[in-house]
């Protein structure tokens, strides 16, 4: 085995340890090889499953992923342990290879797998399975299955301890350039004759009176659409979103 596919495994590996350790909804089930070749994990997302001519909802599925000789310049060759009913999954194969890259970290693939699992990412025109593809053309008002969020970005993020739920960080505004300053010639005063500026006298000013408004927070209860775990949250100014401590999930939270 080459230095160089010897390092892009040994950092996928790492990578998508770290990944895993922080998504409380996916599992590393066993792997082969030093560094791995071959993975098996549990992913526990509601998803469909075809058990006779009935759909039901499956919470846990099985996914293989296998990293061949040429990998990462061919994709990964996944397939799934556990049946599912999608319309880019088949038995032996999941659709991963139109968007694959070199580049692209293995845990990125594992995120992706995971939204088609939810059913937030589908292709319903070249679909691997046309039964589903129906499916899911006839139930678009029903989907995903799952709001729970895969990016490995958000979920490299640890989560906080607090009792009430932290919402996800504001991009940063964008910095205004400085005033330009410029020079202005004051216009010339009037000459007054003395006796009218003896007269002038100067306006009296009314003064404000300032009224402080108060604004009590709201508290409502809520539960998470992701695992309904309930929660007591205090709404203040500028909190839009906020992000389940059990299944990550970010849902919006009422404004009035």
């Amino acid at each position: 085995m080459s230095a160089m596919r010897l390092r892009r495994l040994q950092a996928d590996f790492e990578k998508l340890s770290d990944y895993v350790r922080r998504h409380p909804r996916l599992k590393i089930i066993q792997s082969e090889g030093e560094p791995p070749e071959r993975y098996q994990l549990e992913y526990r997302i509601r998803s469909l499953r075809q058990v006779n001519d009935e759909l039901i909802h499956a919470k846990s599925h099985l996914v293989e992923i296998a990293l061949p000789r040429n990998y990462p310049r061919v994709p990964p060759q996944c397939r799934m342990l556990s049946p599912v009913f999608h319309p880019n999954i088949a038995p032996h194969a999941i659709c991963v290879g139109d968007h694959w890259s070199a580049g692209e970290p293995l845990a990125s693939l594992v995120a992706r797998i995971g939204e088609m699992l939810a059913y937030q990412s589908y292709n319903v025109k070249s679909p691997l399975n046309g039964e589903a593809a129906r499916w899911v053309e006839q139930h678009l008002d029903e989907l995903p299955l799952d709001p729970v969020s895969l990016l490995v970005e958000e979920s490299e993020a640890p989560v906080p301890k607090a009792t009430e739920v932290t919402p996800p960080p504001e991009p940063p505004a964008p910095v205004a350039a400085p005033p330009v300053r410029r020079q202005v010639r004051p216009a010339p005063l009037p000459d007054w004759p003395p006796a009218q500026a003896a007269a002038a006298k100067p306006r009296a000013v009314p003064e404000l009176e300032v009224v402080e408004v108060v604004v009590e927070p709201k508290v409502v209860n809520l539960n998470c659409p992701g695992c309904e775990t309930s929660y007591r949250i205090t709404l203040r100014p500028g909190l839009r979103r906020a992000r389940c401590k059990n299944c990550q999930t970010v849902f919006d939270l009422p404004t009035d």
